[in-house]
């Protein structure tokens, strides 16, 4: 693994960065061309990646982010919400992706997005500006279509230059196909960390508990990679060399619960880079995304 240099990052983040508009509580859909009030709004950076950025940046985690933003008002917006040493902004000119985030009573929510200049975003645009780090986070795969066809060559570059790659794909919009499926796989042989939810592994596995899709994908990854399926309220399993692990989650009073998994990916991540055990960096990422879901403002520490 790469020693930071002077001007290196610990870790890079690479993928969806875009503007959230959180609102809720919504009881149910409205019909069509029915209209009704929520009583929360939410104005905020998203995507996975965003996600994880504002948490690295709230921890103190030495992290670039090399994304994209348009040319527009929601780019300008979103450019003056993180400092500049944080992000590597490159321009796009489609318009700002948006995710609409609906939060439902209880902890579930749903998401409407336009994909917006995530749509464009590239291995090529961001290639030139990748530099040495000790781990990468890829995140939100399937939000950025264009950068995945060329994961393998990310990975690949990755690899190559003893940078730990961490994954996070997300849910794909046609669902878990067989060629989907097939796709994830051959990219885990280059993967250190497998940070994916629980219904994320059924789906890719086929398994029906989180413990059975872990040693099932821990076959897949490189072989001291660590694969981590996040449960929401029941916290999180994890395998690493034959060995399982699991860190409860503490109870909380929800909030927000959006992004609660792109938390738990940073806080594991700064922990890991900072040389704490496995079993000890699940721990503390589950308690900075306890926290964070139930704070507002969001609090980290």
């Amino acid at each position: 693994m790469i020693a930071r240099g002077r001007n290196h990052p610990d870790l890079v983040i690479l993928g969806n960065v875009n503007v959230d508009l959180i609102m809720g509580p919504l009881a149910q859909w409205p019909a069509e061309g029915e209209e009704v009030l929520v009583p929360e709004l939410r104005w905020r950076v998203g995507g996975n990646a965003g996600n994880a950025a504002l948490a690295c940046h709230a921890l103190g985690t030495h992290a670039l982010t090399l994304t994209s933003a348009g040319d527009d008002l929601a780019g300008t917006w979103l450019r003056t919400q993180l400092p500049d040493h944080a992000v590597h902004w490159l321009g796009s000119a489609a318009p700002t992706s948006v995710t609409a985030a609906f939060s439902h009573p209880g902890s579930d929510r749903s998401f409407v997005t336009y994909l917006g200049h995530l749509q464009h975003l590239s291995w090529a645009d961001l290639a030139p500006h990748l530099p040495p780090a000790r781990a990468a986070l890829l995140a939100g795969a399937f939000l950025t279509p264009r950068l995945r066809q060329d994961y393998p060559a990310l990975l690949a570059r990755l690899n190559a230059q003893g940078t730990a790659a961490a994954l996070d794909f997300g849910w794909p919009d046609r669902g878990f196909t067989p060629d989907i499926r097939a796709e994830i796989l051959n990219w885990l042989p280059g993967v250190q960390h497998l940070l994916i939810n629980e219904l994320e592994a059924a789906h890719l596995t086929g398994l029906s508990t989180p413990q059975d899709a872990a040693r099932h994908l821990a076959t897949h990854l490189h072989p001291q990679g660590v694969v981590v399926v996040k449960c929401g309220p029941r916290g999180v399993v994890a395998r690493q060399g034959g060995q399982e692990y699991a860190a409860p989650a503490p109870t909380v009073q929800v909030i927000d619960s959006v992004g609660a998994g792109d938390t738990w990916n940073a806080a594991y991540l700064h922990a890991t880079l900072q040389g704490t055990r496995l079993e000890e960096a699940l721990h503390a990422a589950v308690q900075v995304a306890s926290r964070a879901i139930s704070t507002e403002p969001r609090q980290f520490r």
